[in-house]
């Protein structure tokens, strides 16, 4: 703490200084780089290396200083500021008590009539900072001065005035000038748009979605931006992303300014931080936009950074959302899990549930995934809610499990008990969640039987029967687009079964029965549509193989790598196990085919089908 001689000759510095500086006609707080001011600093640089602890002190030989001149009271008030955003656990209730800021804000409060603009604004947000009371005389009469200015600010100053007041709890008077901002700001645009900043655009922009403009502003806005492009940086694109990213209507342009946003942004990653990354990429998800360089570069930074366990966990969830998960990605993030072992079963942002639905994404098993996934069950604290409170999502928890090919015997026993899935199952369809229910709960009986754990971990059959049921009559298609195209390479109807399913309830949309020399079997008699309900039913002979065509649709797959979701794999998994011949059609491709050749392709896939059979039983 500075007293006695010391304090009193750094304050006569200061006046010094001050008195130098309005010799030269200075604004302190508009905070112009001049050498009288880094003097200022200077000696303020010894309060700052003095041992000030709770509370800055200004002696009380500068009172009658700032009672001759609110310009000094401005730069004083300016540097404690300064000062105060320095000073960690600094008491501001402490400063408020203090006379002397006492005195500051009582010469400011008596001067509200000869401030400017920009000083108005710079007064209210420090005085915020410090939490002075709005009822207080000098919050009161900044805030209606404000109103008063309304017309003379320009929009950075308009913009900035409404970025300050919505961080503020609501009073009157700021409602007041809430609801005056935006209308002030919507007729300066339409007027003219002259902000120099590009930063002020793009928040003008957030601003005017967010505030509903009307559209001829935003697209106003968005031309502005468009007309500046020669102004985007590393430094600002990220802000002027996140403006764009606001912008509801799907404009063209505004598609293009993003991509040209994000290929600035990809050429100089050192701008983006850890945390810009999920809020980006969440708007990302809500606007199903979809940039993949930008994905790949920020994997790559994520790997070569080394990113700790906090920031890989919260940008690993976007990327769940987004279908992006390479196995760099997931090699990261089994790292980061393992780096900090305790950090992940005690804090409370590391959800199991999550956590295992990310890991099971897709078939790609990372290394060190048991011991992550033993790790994942030992947290108990997290996972005991689940089961007593929340049976759908312990449901769903354990079916990522066994779909990694994960057992506990201390989660699953108590769980494969007819009741308790019975009990689950009926509070889910109360809450018209049964069919999800049905879903997560014949994956993990699918997984039972894929793995060979059946026998250890009996599933309730009751309850698997029911289960088929209910999930087979959700799952009665009214059109099978390959249909007609299957019909016509094969020789006719009779060589197809449509809309079948195994008897533990995977659906298949085509069978297809090969006899030697890949000759079609007919399934049922000339033209008639004679069906199964089960594909284990058809009366075949044991030499006969069984092709399984599943069009697999958008949903199905994740967007990079192109490859099929977890749970659709499993499927796929559990089909050879059974001995029968999957034929995953990917839709969307198959689709954008000519016609002439969507059959030749459906009887291609079913011959490599076969001789990638052949050629494993040669190896074999």
């Amino acid at each position: 703490m500075i007293s006695g001689k010391y304090s009193t000759i750094v304050l006569r510095n200061i006046t010094r200084c001050y008195s130098l500086a309005t010799r030269q006609q200075l604004n302190f707080f508009n905070g112009r780089d001049v050498a009288p001011i880094a003097v200022l600093n200077s000696i303020l640089e010894q309060y700052r290396a003095s041992d000030i602890e709770n509370k800055f002190k200004i002696e009380n030989v500068s009172c009658q200083t700032i009672y001759k001149s609110h310009k000094y009271a401005l730069v004083t008030l300016k540097n404690i500021f300064d000062f105060a955003k320095e000073k960690e656990n600094l008491k501001f209730q402490a400063l408020l008590d203090n006379e002397i800021f006492q005195a500051i804000c009582t010469k400011i409060g008596k001067s509200v009539d000869v401030l400017n603009s920009s000083d108005l604004i710079n007064v209210f947000r420090i005085l915020c900072y410090f939490e002075v009371p709005y009822t207080s005389k000098i919050v009161q009469s900044i805030l209606k001065k404000l109103e008063k200015h309304l017309n003379d600010m320009n929009v950075e100053q308009l913009v900035f005035l409404h970025y300050v007041l919505s961080k503020q709890e609501k009073s009157d008077s700021i409602n007041v000038l809430m609801t005056k901002i935006p209308l002030h700001l919507q007729e300066r645009i339409e007027h003219s748009l002259d902000a120099e900043s590009i930063l002020t655009v793009a928040q003008c922009l957030v601003m005017a979605c967010k505030l509903e403009f009307k559209s001829s502003v935003i697209e106003k806005i968005i031309s502005t931006l468009s007309e500046r492009t020669y102004a985007f940086t590393s430094h600002n694109v990220i802000s002027v992303i996140y403006s764009l990213l606001n912008v509801d209507s799907q404009i063209e342009t505004c598609k293009e300014l993003l991509n040209y946003s994000f290929e600035i942004t990809v050429k100089d990653l050192d701008f983006v931080k850890p945390k810009h990354v999920p809020p980006l990429l969440h708007k990302w998800h809500d606007h199903q936009y979809y940039y993949f360089k930008f994905l790949d570069e920020i994997s790559r930074k994520m790997d070569s950074e080394n990113w700790n366990l906090r920031n890989t966990w919260n940008t690993m969830k976007c990327f769940k959302k987004l279908g992006f998960c390479p196995n760099n990605v997931m090699d990261h993030f089994i790292r980061a899990i393992c780096t900090e072992p305790q950090t992940f079963v005690t804090d409370s942002i590391y959800l199991p549930l999550n956590c295992a639905r990310i890991l099971g994404i897709t078939s790609y098993r990372p290394p060190r995934l048991e011991e992550v996934l033993t790790l994942l069950c030992s947290c108990e604290k997290k996972i005991v809610p689940l089961k007593k409170t929340y049976s759908f999502l312990y449901v769903k928890f354990l079916s990522y499990l066994s779909m990694l090919g994960h057992f506990p015997p201390h989660l699953l026993t108590d769980i494969l008990d007819e009741n308790y899935l019975l009990s689950a199952w009926s509070k889910c369809k109360e809450l018209e969640r049964g069919p999800y229910f049905e879903n997560y709960a014949l994956t993990l009986a699918w997984s039972l039987e894929n793995y060979d754990q059946q026998e250890k971990f009996p599933f309730p059959p009751a309850v698997l029967k029911s289960l088929v049921q209910s999930f087979r009559e959700r799952h009665v298609k009214s059109n099978y687009p390959l249909q007609r195209f299957i019909e016509n390479g094969l020789g006719g109807k009779h060589f197809l079964q449509t809309g079948i399913s195994t008897r533990d309830g995977i659906p298949i949309d085509h069978v297809v029965a090969m006899r030697w020399g890949n000759y079609p079997v007919a399934l049922h008699q000339g033209d008639s549509c004679q069906t199964v309900n089960f594909v284990e039913d058809l009366n075949l002979s044991s030499n006969v193989k069984i092709i399984a065509i599943i069009a697999a649709t958008e949903n199905q797959y994740i967007r990079h790598p192109e490859v099929l979701t977890g749970w659709m794999d499993l499927r796929i998994k559990y089909l050879r196990k059974k001995k029968f011949f999957p034929v995953v059609i990917n839709y969307n491709s198959w689709n954008l085919l000519p016609n002439q050749k969507k059959t030749p392709f459906l009887m291609n896939q079913i011959k490599i089908a076969l001789e990638e059979d052949e050629s494993e039983r040669t190896n074999s």
